[in-house]
């Protein structure tokens, strides 16, 4: 895996995915300060500015305090609307990659889930080596259920799920990456 590669902006339709930087605190407590938006989300709004500049520059590091993990964190801009969200991954020795998205709830329902997370995939299997995403969902978090199906993920067999640490209201969703020659 080329653990040292650094993170790239990516593209997708109008969506452009920004490397996370402490510079976007300030957009994005904004968006994120919509109580309603963590109704399937284990946390809750940012408490203050200056609370998720402290969080940003932790997530800016890239790496797990262990230096085991790539913490990979993207904003996602539109150029009509600003920031409508982020997507992040959460890259494993093992080539397997925790995955998440979050959208603003004024922009859900235009596919900027499925075209930002669909766009970060595909970057995690080339440059990471990622060969394994997992998503967990509340199980009655329908609409990010649909993003996930939509982008090639199944519910985790048993087996998948063995180890793994969903709460008893999440789904353990599974998609292997597509091979391709590197």
């Amino acid at each position: 895996m080329r653990w040292l590669e650094s993170m790239q902006t990516l593209q997708v339709a109008t969506l452009v995915l920004e490397p996370l930087r402490t510079a976007h605190a300030e957009a994005m407590f904004a968006l994120l300060s919509d109580p309603e938006l963590y109704r399937h989300l284990d946390s809750g709004p940012p408490l203050t500015i200056e609370h998720l500049r402290a969080t940003y520059a932790r997530l800016e590091v890239r790496r797990s305090p262990d230096g085991a993990q790539h913490w990979l964190n993207w904003v996602l801009r539109e150029a009509t609307h600003g920031v409508v969200g982020y997507v992040q991954a959460t890259v494993e020795p093992s080539g397997d990659a925790w995955v998440a998205f979050v959208i603003g709830r004024r922009y859900q329902g235009r596919g900027d889930a499925t075209r930002a997370t669909a766009c970060m995939l595909e970057h995690l299997a080339v440059a990471y080596g990622v060969r394994r995403f997992l998503a967990t969902v509340e199980q009655d978090n329908r609409p990010s259920i649909g993003v996930l199906r939509r982008l090639g993920f199944v519910e985790a067999t048993a087996e998948q799920a063995a180890g793994r640490w969903p709460s008893p209201t999440e789904r353990l969703f599974v998609r292997e990456a597509a091979t391709t020659s590197r």
